[in-house]
C-alpha cells in the first residue's frame, strides 16, 4: 500500500503576532496633507496681498497725519494773528477767513485720518488671523506626517514579522527568535510613541 510522504507543516507565526495579512489600510494621509497644503497656499497668497495693502495704507496715513499737522499749525498761527489784530478791519476779515479754512481742513484731515487708521487696524487684524491660521496648518501637517510615518513603520515591521516567521508560505527558513523579539520591541515603541503624540498633540 502506497504511503503518502509526510512533510512537516510550515512554520507558523507566533500566537501573539497580529492576525490578518501584513498589508495595512490604504494611505489616506496624503489627501488630507494635500488639502491643508492648498489651504496654506491660498492663505499665503492672501497674506501677501494684505501686507501690500498694509504698506499702502500706512503711507497714506502718514501723508494725512502730516497734512493734518500742517493745517493745525496754520490754524493756531491765524488764531494768534487774529488776537493781535486791532483796528484793521480788512486784515481782520482776511485772517478770519484763513482761520475758518484752517479749522475746516483740520476737521477734514482728522476725519480722513480716523477712517484710514480704522482700515489699517482691520488689515492688521486680517494679517494676524492669517498668521495664526497658517501656524495651525503647519502644526497639523507636521502631525499628520509624523502619524503617517509611524503608521508606515508599523506596517513595515508587521510585514517583516510575517516574513521572518514563515507566514508567507511553506519552505521558509526557521525564524530568528531573537530578531523577532527585537522587531516586536521596536514595533511596540512605535505604537507607544504614536499614542503619546496623539494624546499630547503638537506643542506650540
Amino acid at each position: 500500500m502506497n504511503r503518502k510522504d509526510k512533510r512537516p507543516p510550515p512554520d507558523r507565526p507566533p500566537d501573539n503576532l497580529p492576525g490578518g495579512p501584513p498589508d495595512g489600510p490604504p494611505d489616506n494621509y496624503a489627501a488630507f496633507i494635500e488639502r491643508m497644503d492648498r489651504a496654506a497656499a491660498r492663505l499665503s497668497s492672501r497674506l501677501r496681498s494684505v501686507i501690500r495693502a498694509l504698506g499702502a495704507v500706512s503711507l497714506l496715513l502718514e501723508e494725512y497725519q502730516g497734512a493734518s499737522l500742517k493745517w493745525e499749525r496754520r490754524r493756531a498761527r491765524t488764531a494768534m494773528e487774529l488776537d493781535r489784530c486791532t483796528g484793521d478791519v480788512e486784515m481782520y476779515t482776511a485772517l478770519g477767513e484763513l482761520h475758518d479754512t484752517a479749522v475746516k481742513m483740520v476737521a477734514l484731515h482728522h476725519g480722513q485720518t480716523s477712517r484710514i487708521t480704522e482700515k489699517l487696524h482691520q488689515l492688521q487684524d486680517q494679517r494676524d488671523a492669517i498668521h495664526h491660521s497658517l501656524g495651525e496648518l503647519e502644526a497639523g501637517v507636521a502631525k499628520l506626517k509624523a502619524t503617517r510615518a509611524a503608521s508606515q513603520d508599523r506596517r513595515r515591521l508587521k510585514s517583516a514579522l510575517y516574513e521572518l516567521s514563515g507566514a508567507n508560505g511553506a519552505g521558509a527558513s526557521t525564524p530568528d527568535r531573537e530578531l523577532l523579539s527585537d522587531l516586536r520591541e521596536a514595533r511596540e515603541a512605535v505604537v507607544l510613541a504614536e499614542a503619546l503624540m496623539e494624546v499630547k498633540g503638537p506643542r506650540p
